[in-house]
């Protein structure tokens, strides 16, 4: 299964070559080989999904491809931190699931390797890509923690619903619908879904009734207000509530455009830089927390990088929130 996954480039494995200023190029363990080996010893696997068919579905714009390097490329020049940092915490990058010829075939890909990773107790940490890809990391989870019915609690950080249905095929706008419909064993049920950040004048009313009706918890930007990280606790609790396990999936179109404008949907309203980072920093630390993605970070929609700078430290407080836990 991982013999086909593609090594992340070297060169984005960020070093000064300093022992007085390390960074996370220094730290995270590039895998090209022996991957199940890499796993004995790791508690987070970060892996890339450089593919945007999804997005071109929906109708938006392509780029997302680009954004699992991207991201490397400003998370691995950031430093371990200070306190309790990235000191003992065993991260390896296992590169990129390889693009298939079809959609379907990248997320039957996706799904075999999140569930080798977290079959084996790592935490899967996936970049892409198009939204549509959480619906296979979501597949994989279950499959690895054999997660039976209404055992997955799952939080939606989003501007979008994204629930769907399948009339034109798989595309970024079905993963949660199929999350509630198709996920195996019936792993998630509406009560332990959110959605957390969605933006009223951006989704159908169709689309939010069919969410409520399937009983899951919709918390609107509007909502949320000045409040993100007591809402956000919120939301944890609900998708913790009476579940094994529970997976974050973030879009990056959730933070303002001026913040993130290197998202395939950006608008100027949404979440700010430090509200994002605080929320991962909370979900970092929340145990019952087993899978996260990052999503729709578009290079060539970016500006002086500032959407990949984000992104990387999005990451950065989820995992040192993560090194934290108990």
């Amino acid at each position: 299964m991982f013999t086909s996954l593609v090594p992340a480039d070297l060169d984005l494995f960020y070093s000064r070559k300093d022992p007085m200023d390390p960074r996370l190029g220094d730290l995270v363990r590039r895998v090209s080989r022996d991957h199940e080996d890499a796993l004995k010893s790791a508690q987070i696997a970060i892996l890339g999904v450089p593919e945007d068919r999804g997005i071109a579905a929906n109708g938006g714009k392509q780029g997302a491809a680009l954004g699992p390097e991207a991201i490397r490329r400003a998370f691995y020049k950031l430093t371990p931190g200070f306190g309790v940092n990235f000191d003992g915490l065993s991260m390896i990058d296992l590169g990129d699931i390889p693009v298939g010829e079809t959609l379907e075939e990248t997320h039957k890909a996706l799904t075999e390797s999140v569930r080798e990773i977290s079959s084996r107790e790592v935490f899967p940490l996936v970049l892409g890509g198009g939204h549509d890809l959480t619906y296979p990391g979501l597949k994989g989870l279950v499959q690895g923690l054999d997660l039976r019915e209404g055992q997955l609690g799952l939080i939606n950080l989003d501007s979008h619903l994204d629930v769907r249905d399948m009339s034109h095929g798989i595309t970024s706008g079905t993963p949660f619908r199929r999350a509630l419909t198709e996920l195996p064993n019936n792993a998630l049920l509406g009560r332990s879904f959110v959605e957390f950040g969605i933006q009223e004048p951006y989704n159908s009313p169709h689309y939010y009734q069919w969410v409520r009706d399937q009983g899951s918890t919709v918390f609107t930007l509007a909502s949320v207000g000045t409040r993100p990280m007591e809402y956000f606790l919120e939301a944890s609790r609900i998708a913790c509530d009476d579940t094994k396990a529970v997976a974050l999936s973030i879009d990056i179109d959730s933070v303002r455009s001026q913040e993130a404008p290197g998202a395939s949907a950006s608008n100027p309203r949404g979440f700010k830089a430090p509200e994002l980072e605080k929320v991962a920093y909370l979900a970092g630390r929340t145990d019952r927390i087993r899978y996260l993605d990052l999503m729709e970070m578009s290079p060539p929609l970016d500006e002086h990088n500032r959407t990949a700078s984000l992104c990387a430290s999005t990451l950065f407080w989820f995992c040192k929130g993560f090194r934290e836990r108990g």
